[in-house]
């Protein structure tokens, strides 16, 4: 009996001691992955709208292993600024187990876009993989590929109401018809229109129906449904305000020039083309800076904050020459919200 005993005993500990080794020998021992080999089918760019639909280029990378178990990798492609060394990178690209990505030229335009970058000018950018195991947390990224850039402009879409009126035929359906933008979503309302007659009436409406609108109930004041309509007394370019909040409306004949330090102060006249409704002027400047403003005043200003092409109220972001010269400048204000000028030497 108790040699029978002694050899149970032996044994449960022999299964006990199997069991020890092999769960050792299973154990998962977790390591950074292999970095991805990264290549592109084109390095530079000018886009344009009329081939938004094609294929820019396609972006591959290898898979990145020896992660020390069977990983599920995500890859991410990070775009950044040339010598900015990816620390505002933007995220083009996300996906698991994904070893390639074709962009079409709207959608790596649409993405140079979202990082704020003028359009119309060269960028010299950097792209790059990262490849990572959430479960982890570590990451790995491959070499960059270069990526220069010229995007085109792509509006952005606001909160709008419209302006019928007699310069268009008071119909909503001609593509003369007006618009005011709420870059804030905030219903406060602006934007600019052209009247080429004096004594111009016209109304606001809250879409493109007669349902909601709003005409004139003196001292700047909005009458929902009114029959009074606005007036535009003189011909001209002006811009126009509505606050639906406090329906109150103001309108504001301008005439546009730059100033600030490029124009040594001076105020420089910018001619309106009736024909493209933009405004533009030729002149020599000096190495300072310069902004837009109407009637010779700051009350109503326009510069560029960003640096990117599209013009913000106000005359702090003022636009830097660099190089004293002779300059075409133009701004269009045709489209409410999305200011934007050109600038070429």
């Amino acid at each position: 009996m108790n040699a029978w005993l002694n050899k149970l005993i032996a044994g449960s500990f022999c299964v006990i001691g199997l069991l020890s080794c092999e769960k050792q020998n299973s154990f998962t021992q977790v390591k950074t992955g292999t970095t991805p080999a990264f290549s592109a089918t084109a390095t530079e760019f000018a886009f344009s709208e009329a081939t938004a639909g094609e294929d820019a280029v396609t972006y591959s990378w290898t898979a990145s292993a020896d992660w020390g178990y069977r990983a599920i990798v995500n890859y991410t492609l990070q775009i950044d600024e040339k010598g900015n060394g990816f620390r505002e990178a933007a995220e083009a690209f996300s996906a698991n187990n994904s070893l390639n990505k074709t962009f079409t030229v709207a959608a790596l335009n649409q993405v140079i876009n979202n990082m704020g970058l003028a359009a119309g000018r060269q960028h010299e950018l950097v792209i790059r993989v990262k490849a990572a195991v959430d479960t982890v947390g570590d990451e790995v990224y491959s070499d960059s590929v270069l990526l220069t850039v010229t995007p085109y402009y792509v509006p952005k879409v606001y909160p709008y109401v419209y302006v019928p009126g007699a310069y268009e035929g008071w119909s909503f359906d001609d593509p003369r018809l007006g618009a005011l933008a709420s870059v804030n979503s905030d219903k406060v309302y602006e934007g600019y229109l052209y009247f080429p007659d004096a004594n111009t009436e016209f109304k606001v409406a809250a879409a493109k129906s007669w349902d909601v609108n709003y005409g004139d109930g003196g001292g700047g004041v909005m009458v929902s449904n009114g029959s009074n309509n606005m007036k535009a007394t003189e011909a001209g370019y002006y811009r126009l305000t509505a606050n639906l909040n406090t329906l109150s409306w103001s309108l504001t004949n301008t005439t546009w020039s730059i100033t600030g330090s490029a124009t040594g102060g001076a105020d420089k006249a910018m001619t309106f083309n009736a024909a493209t409704k933009k405004w533009s002027v030729t002149t020599t400047l000096q190495a300072g800076n310069f902004y837009f403003r109407a009637n010779n005043a700051n009350m109503v200003a326009l510069s560029d904050d960003d640096n990117n092409g599209v013009l913000t109220a106000g005359s702090a972001g003022a636009i830097a020459i660099e190089t004293a010269g002779t300059y075409t400048i133009t701004m269009d204000l045709n489209n409410p919200g999305n200011y934007i000028y050109t600038l070429a030497l």
